[in-house]
């Protein structure tokens, strides 16, 4: 690649940059439409014509100077004829006087003068302009476009006559470090410092037109701009992980440019050439050193290696389960899953995360009734499918290494809403508390410290509390019992908040008969239940078992629904009561119930005289105890428990843990109480019929 001193003695021209004046010039002549031959030009210059459309109809070439043998040869392509001979030394190729366009030509050089030179032309051609340089022997213009060749230009070049060389430099921690010359490492090896910046000097050119360019990847930044020739190219706050060089012009046409890297925790990769990529991408290792050699087209000494670049591509993809349709087809980043305009609610949706990064995915939901979930991961179904229950928000979030590289951002739309803005990393999306639903979804990747274009102010929609009463996002004032933001509330039919993190509970005997439990279990709705276990002993009688308790007290066990039970108390002796008490032991232990479960001592009759519940009631909640159930409580009305008449407002009774029955809007009960029971017409799915419904707290 070293020049000779002979060709140091020239000057350099304008003409065409970085080109030289030769001792062996080389002059043509072009025959322009309309003009007839043109003046000889040499080296570079236009020959013909440009911007008024006149057609090349004929060409002639010469060597001047020269001092090898040798010459050179050029054939033209013309209209209607096609290539025609071979000629040479300023004969005419082409035609004169028939108005024929040249389209094409060849040029190349015999004898000693081609082994020294290389010839380079181009033509500018109607409707392209000018086209990319060629060489020896190689067309110039077109064939088959009927496309007139209007100038060309025509150069020698010493085969001899490449020095380019190169420099480099690298930025890591310590600063900018020393220029390094070809093949010498750039950076550092074993000591864990990141590359963060690069330039490149390109040296000695002074033969061919081109330059050196170079661009770099960082997994904040992305691919950056081009730099060139000694610009310096440096990441801000971030390193870098891939890069790629090449030459252009006619610099590319001569040389090759080959680089490798290494790269953390992989080590030295195999060397590329020309512009490929190298290092790696979505994998957040870094460039610790950079080596760069400039070789001859000609040369085999380097070739492309196969390991010069790994990448990982960080993909979500995620599914919906829409009612009346089922699971929806996985789609990836950013896209739609669900529906929109056609009032289908999302009950479930998974997520998939594919990465080399470690790292998972993981999200849940809020369900209608049931609040928060616990968090899955990793395709695992959030949510419900086939219980016809809605989402009514989710959140998603990124663990491990992964997280410190990518945000997820998601965003919902809901219905009688629509699209809410996106949300990212663990935030709450959707609308909560509103009897709304999510009806699509979208998911991003994104990597940290990018630009999101997308709207970030308002993800969530939700209510709000105004002293004891609670408006959802549309204004209208809670009544019932509500879930809001993962607790429990019940509200009278006012809307004034009367219970926190409270359950509803249902009592039942044979009134109801036959209940579908398992549809109560799935809705969710409820719960617990209160089963009666029967009634007590008038004098001289036996208790009474409910007909109906062995189904549903095996039915609640079955299905895990938390339950108590209940008798409904006749005892008017301490006797009487005794033995409602191991009426109700026995079938605790026939049907193995723990010692935690509630007994409640059902006590409204209102002709059972004080002084007798005052000594009956005691009777049965020891009896209980004794036998190692401590969760013994009372159940009667509101008027027996709380008026100066009633025959339950004894002091030493009112201690025991409360049931009280008011089925009013207010509760008008002036002790403490652990349930109330609201109503005695409520219906419940699963249930034929009205039941009674109570308010109890968890809290207590």
């Amino acid at each position: 690649m070293k020049k000779k001193l002979f060709f140091l003695l020239f000057l350099l021209v304008g003409v065409f940059p970085f080109s030289k004046v030769h001792a062996i010039d080389v002059v043509y002549q072009a025959h322009v439409q309309d003009y007839g031959w043109l003046k000889e030009v040499k080296n570079g210059e236009i020959g013909g014509t440009s911007g008024q459309s006149k057609r090349v109809e004929a060409l002639k070439i010469r060597i001047d100077n020269n001092e090898y043998d040798g010459d050179i040869v050029y054939q033209a392509h013309v209209q209607d004829y096609g290539w025609l001979k071979e000629v040479g030394s300023f004969e005419i190729g082409g035609t004169s006087g028939q108005s024929k366009r040249v389209e094409a030509f060849k040029i190349r050089l015999t004898g000693e003068l081609g082994s020294k030179y290389d010839v380079y032309y181009r033509a500018h051609v109607q409707d392209y302009g000018w086209l990319s340089w060629v060489k020896n022997g190689e067309i110039g213009g077109t064939t088959g476009k009927s496309k007139r060749v209007e100038a060309m230009e025509i150069k020698l070049v010493s085969k001899e006559d490449i020095n380019a060389s190169l420099t480099y430099s690298v930025h890591n921690n310590i600063g900018w470090m020393n220029y390094v010359n070809e093949g010498e490492i750039g950076g550092t090896v074993g000591e864990s410092r990141k590359l963060d910046g690069i330039k490149i000097k390109l040296e000695n050119n002074s033969s061919y037109k081109g330059n050196i360019n170079y661009e770099v990847y960082s997994s904040i930044n992305g691919w950056q701009d081009k730099k060139s020739n000694n610009e310096p190219l440096v990441i801000e706050k971030d390193h870098l992980e891939a890069i790629k060089i090449y030459l252009t012009d006619e610099l590319s046409e001569q040389l090759d440019v080959f680089y490798r890297v290494h790269v953390s925790n992989i080590g030295w990769m195999d060397y590329t050439s020309n512009g490929k990529v190298t290092g790696t991408i979505g994998l957040f290792n870094h460039i610790e050193a950079v080596e760069i050699k400039l070789q001859d087209k000609n040369s085999t000494e380097l070739k492309d290696g196969e390991d010069y670049y790994r990448e990982s591509i960080n993909k979500i993809t995620y599914s919906s389960h829409v009612s009346n349709i089922g699971w929806m087809d996985y789609v990836n980043d950013g896209e739609l899953s669900g529906t929109t305009g056609r009032s289908l609610q999302v009950e479930s949706f998974k997520v998939k995360l594919e990465t080399k990064i470690p790292g998972n995915i993981s999200y849940n939901t809020y369900v209608t009734r049931r609040g928060w979930s616990d968090y899955i991961s990793n395709d695992e179904v959030a949510g419900t499918t086939g219980l016809s229950r809605s989402i009514e928000a989710i959140k998603i979030k990124l663990e491990g290494e992964i997280s410190n590289y990518y945000d997820i951002y998601y965003r919902t739309h809901v219905s009688n809403i629509g699209w809410l803005s996106w949300a990212k990393n663990d935030e709450a999306s959707g609308c909560l508390n509103s009897n709304q639903r999510i009806e699509a979804l979208e998911i991003k990747l994104v990597k940290k410290g990018s630009e999101f274009s997308g709207n970030t102010s308002k993800p969530l929609a939700t209510g709000k509390w105004k002293d004891n009463y609670y408006y959802d996002y549309f204004g209208n004032v809670a009544t019932g019992f509500k879930l809001i933001d993962g607790v429990k509330y019940y509200f009278n039919s006012e809307g004034r908040m009367y219970g926190k993190n409270v359950d509803k509970i249902i009592d039942v005997s044979s009134w109801q008969e036959t209940i579908d439990w398992d549809r109560i279990k799935r809705e969710d709705d409820v719960d617990g239940a209160i089963i009666r276990v029967g009634w007590g002993t008038r004098t001289g009688e036996e208790c009474g078992l409910d007909s109906y308790f062995d189904r549903n007290i095996k039915a609640v066990q079955r299905l895990e629904i938390p339950y108590s039970i209940y008798i409904y108390a006749y005892a008017s002796t301490e006797e009487a009561a005794e033995k409602e008490a191991e009426f109700v032991l026995s079938k605790m232990k026939e049907y193995n119930m723990p010692n935690t479960t509630y007994v409640w001592y059902d006590a409204e009759l209102t002709s059972m005289p004080k002084e007798t519940y005052k000594k009956v009631v005691p009777k049965f909640i020891n009896k209980i105890k004794e036998n190692g159930y401590d969760n013994v409580g009372i159940y009667s009305g509101v008027r027996q428990l709380d008026t100066t008449n009633g025959n339950m407002n004894i002091e030493e009774l009112r201690k025991y843990p409360i049931w009280v029955a008011q089925y009013y809007k207010y509760l008008q009960y002036s002790g403490e109480y652990l349930g109330w029971q609201f109503s005695s017409e409520e219906f419940i799915g699963g249930i034929n019929g009205h039941v009674n419904v109570s308010m109890f707290k968890k809290d207590n």
